[in-house]
């Protein structure tokens, strides 16, 4: 079976297409995966280490900006579904899975023209304009939350949760965690938050009584790595500070806490691994659906939620409380926990691919989205 997934940009685009591909593999090495995205996307240092196909077309926003930047984006569009047009022909995959980003939207309109089997994955709990419409021409929605099922045709929507690789499904659950310190795990996103950066150094003060009784894991971005590893080596902090996570997974499995954005992959490592957060919600994201993604935790209790314009003023008196209270923290990574739908990878798969033969013929379902 011949796979192609278009997306990518940034972690939150690229991931969950990881996920889907090595669950592809494992399910029979005659599957050949190929990995559409941009040459300015994360993509392009992440995918072929991994030992996967990345092939490259154009792409930009057509929907912010000024009038020029919008016009650029739109030959920039065209461009890139010319090039999908191409790619699909050559390649002739059964399977094409958008994930987001730029060049989901050009393979996944070129493989829908060329009639062949499409399926998108959305991530949020609400999505943006491109994922509404290409909705309505591809054949399957994977969809992460039951709140975003509104905005899809009923028949096409499957509640799966969000791809997640497998090394995060092995680490240990703060339930389960052991050692000295306790682990403070900082992320921005996979391109780093200033916001987050500096609200976590402005409060290094405020919990300076815990300096030897805490360690911090930081992903800064590559714009803010050195003045921050400098903030913390000042402060006398035993800090790790990356510009980017390589090995999220063991990282993950040492945190007792996670300080982080509301973005959808970064919550679905929350969930799996188990872990209590305290969650910033990007402010300008489309819809504002960070802060919907991280208000759907908060009410299950499984995280606590600040908005960015109150940063600096409660992280360090939420994290200091949280510290204090660790059996409350055990009590949000187990909600965590039972909020988790870890083997999504594994049920998206199965729609095309159950006990080793390939299937491409649509799943009946009853009275609407069918919940695996």
């Amino acid at each position: 079976m011949r796979i192609i997934i278009a997306g990518g940009g940034t972690g939150g685009h690229l991931f969950p297409g990881i996920a889907l591909a090595e669950e592809f593999k494992s399910r029979s090495l005659h599957n050949v995966v190929m990995f559409v995205g941009t040459k300015k996307g994360i993509e392009q240092r992440i995918i072929p280490p991994m030992g996967y196909e990345l092939k490259t077309i154009s792409g930009a926003g057509i929907l912010g900006g000024s009038l020029r930047q919008r016009v650029m984006g739109f030959f920039q569009f065209l461009i890139g579904f010319f090039q999908a047009l191409w790619l699909i022909r050559s390649l002739q995959p059964d399977l094409v899975v958008g994930t987001g980003g730029y060049a989901s939207v050009s393979v996944i309109l070129a493989a829908y023209l060329l009639r062949v089997e499409t399926a998108i994955c959305e991530q949020n709990s609400i999505p943006g304009l491109t994922n509404r419409v290409l909705g309505r021409l591809v054949k399957k929605v994977f969809i992460a939350f039951e709140e975003s099922d509104v905005f899809f045709p009923r028949r096409k929507i499957f509640l799966t949760g969000n791809p997640v690789r497998k090394e995060f499904l092995c680490q240990p659950s703060l339930s389960e965690k052991k050692g000295d310190r306790f682990t403070l795990l900082i992320l921005g996103g996979s391109q780093g938050a200033r916001s987050i950066n500096r609200g976590m150094i402005e409060c290094l003060d405020y919990i300076a009584s815990l300096r030897d009784k805490v360690e911090i894991i930081h992903q800064t971005g590559f714009q803010d790595f050195s003045w921050v590893k400098e903030a913390y080596e000042k402060k006398g902090f035993k800090a790790d500070v990356f510009p980017f996570i390589t090995e999220m997974a063991s990282a993950y499995g040492r945190a007792d806490l996670v300080v982080s954005r509301a973005g959808a992959i970064s919550i679905t490592e929350i969930l799996v691994t188990g872990k209590p957060s305290v969650l910033i919600p990007y402010p300008y994201a489309a819809y504002n659906h960070q802060e919907m993604n991280a208000k759907i935790l908060a009410d299950k209790g499984a995280a606590r939620m600040i908005l960015d314009k109150d940063l600096r003023n409660i992280l360090g008196k939420t994290i200091l409380c949280l510290i204090n209270h660790y059996e409350k923290l055990k009590e949000m990574g187990d909600k965590a926990k039972v909020l988790a739908l870890p083997e999504a990878a594994r049920t998206i798969v199965d729609h095309y691919f159950s006990k080793g033969e390939v299937n491409l013929r649509p799943r009946e379902t009853k009275g609407g989205y069918c919940h695996l």
